[in-house]
Order: structure tokens, then sequence, then C-alpha cells
């Protein structure tokens, strides 16, 4: 594989781009995970697919996905491998988004680092190797991938454990245009705007958003807050929004529902949420319970505020605490 560009977030991390063929993976540039993309429950080896190369090369996809280690795909459309026996890969995660290449593939790419933030927690992920993935068969916008892989993938790496991102690609032209975007977004990497950052970023569901007025009412005068309240639709490139928000947050109010864990938006900010628990501890992340629902265990295991069911004077005990105690 050649390496093209490379662009360092510090000593240990990075985003790099290779030319090369992601099936010959030499043994210094190994990766812990290799992520595919597929049609749902759909892995024929067509020739032109990663699928398909392979399968020439002894590796069925197909077989990897009877004996699954993980099925992620009710949580991320995404299930994982067990070991395989295959040079210089250790894991498949297989990504096998809804097929609708009209659509921005926003939420999609996030969910594949959802996986991937939960699967580290069992699995040691220091390096991963991806294609351009949905860009062939499923026939994306090779442009909107392109935007959405490479900010995507800077966040998590800034953010998770993970070392190094390899993006290996064989077509010159989707090279050409990845060295393109890696090199402009390196140019600007390090000049974030520190207009960009927050005291608190608000994950909520917009169906809760009566109760969240209280929250900008009462905590907005003192504290700079991110709280999304325009309409998020197909084509809107929320994640790309979201990411720069939550990377600038010092801390995070999650306002827990019924609705909030049905939320698409809600899983991917709740994840990036849990990442920065675990690693600056309670005070970073502050749980508002407002409405009772089953919550997951890794949200259960939280100290929240209660607040239920919709409490208006609890929701504004909780704000006075925070005014207390970070102003």
């Amino acid at each position: 594989m050649q390496l093209i560009s490379e662009l360092k977030i510090s000593d240990k991390k990075s985003l790099q781009l290779f030319k090369g063929d992601l099936t010959d993976i030499p043994v210094d540039h190994k990766v812990d995970f290799l992520i595919l993309s597929a049609f749902p429950d759909n892995y024929l080896p067509i020739t032109t697919s990663l699928i398909g190369a392979l399968y020439r090369k002894g590796l069925s996809v197909d077989k990897l996905a009877q004996e699954k280690e993980l099925d992620l795909r009710a949580y991320s459309h995404c299930w994982v491998s067990k070991e395989i026996d295959y040079p210089n890969i250790q894991r498949i995660l297989c990504f096998e988004p809804e097929p609708d290449p009209a659509a921005n593939p926003y939420s999609q790419i996030a969910e594949i680092f959802q996986s991937l933030t939960l699967l580290s927690k069992s699995h040691s992920i220091k390096t991963i190797g991806l294609p351009l993935l949905m860009t062939g068969e499923q026939n994306y916008s090779v442009d909107k991938v392109i935007e959405e892989l490479i900010n995507t993938s800077l966040l998590w790496l800034e953010k998770e454990s993970f070392e190094t991102i390899k993006i290996v690609e064989i077509s010159d032209e989707k090279v050409a245009l990845l060295k393109t975007n890696i090199e402009k977004k390196a140019h600007r990497f390090n000049q974030r705007d520190t207009e960009d950052d927050y005291d608190f970023f608000v994950s909520y569901s917009r169906k809760n958003e009566k109760e969240i007025n209280i929250i900008k009412r009462e905590l907005g005068q003192k504290f700079k807050l991110f709280i999304d309240t325009q309409e998020i639709g197909v084509g809107t490139n929320w994640l790309d929004k979201i990411n720069k928000a939550m990377a600038g947050s010092t801390r995070f109010i999650v306002c827990l529902s019924d609705t909030y864990i049905e939320s698409k938006v809600c899983k991917y900010e709740y994840s990036f949420c849990n990442l920065k628990y675990i690693q600056e501890g309670s005070d970073s992340v502050l749980p508002l319970y407002l409405y009772s629902t089953n919550l997951p265990f890794e949200m259960s295991i939280l100290n929240f505020y209660n607040a239920r069911e919709g409490d208006t004077q609890k929701i504004n005990e909780f704000c006075e605490m925070l005014l207390q105690k970070y102003s």
C-alpha cells in the first residue's frame, strides 16, 4: 500500500489515506477491524465489490455472517465477525445501511462509530481499515461520503482510544478526491474557532422541547448552550453541526425520556456523552430524567436528577443546582 496523505492529530493518532488493495494488507499496516458495507443480508461476491475481492482470496463474508460474534443491526446496522483466519485483518465489521442513495449519508456514517465505540469496551481497537464505503454498488454520493467520513473519523479519533484510521482505495479518481479533502481539512484542523465552544451541550428529544425551553430560559443568560432547535430532515448536514458542537462542549445535559431512547440522533449524541463520561468522570455528563421509560443499562447506571414526569419544579431545581455549581 502506498501512503498518499496523512493528517496527524497527535503523536500517536492519525487519519491516513492509502492507494492500495484492502485484500492484501501488509503486516506493517495490519488492522484490528476491516469495515466494509453491504446491502442488508446480501453478501453476494460480485466482481466489483470488496466482498467479491475477499471471496476470490478465500474469505467468504456470507459464511462469517452465519456465525457472527455480535449482531448490532437493530442498534446501528452493523455486525461483527469472530476473529478471522486472514492475513493482517483480525475482524470484519459489516455495515448494512438502508438502501437510499438519494439521501445524505450522515446518520449512516455515525452508526459505524457508534458500533466501534460500543465494541471498544470489550475489544482492543487501535487500527481500523476501510474503503470509501457505500460508493460502489450502493451508489451513494462520493463527495458527500468523503466529507462526512473524514469529519466523523477525526472526531472519534480525537475522543476515542483509536490510534489510526486507514482509508484505502484502489481507484485513482477516489484517491485524488480523498487527498484533496484531507489536505483541506488538515489546513483548518488546528484553527478551530473558539466561538464554537459551549458550556453545555443539551442532548434531548424534540418531543420534549417544552421542558427544554425551561433549561434554555434558566441557564441561557449565564451559560453558552448548544440546543439544536432546528428540524433535522433528509438532506440536512446534522452530523457535521452536532460533531462540532460536541467537540467544543465542556459538559453535557442529557434529557432522558421514552422518545430520547428511540431517537437515532439522540443515540448518537449519547454515544459521545458516554465516552466523555468514561474519560472525564461524572461531572462532565449531567443526566436529567424527564419521563419514565425502560432505560438501557448504560443509561440506567448514571446518577440522574429525577424530574419525572416532566416536573417543572424539579427541572427548575436542576437548573438552579447548575447555576450554583458552575457559575
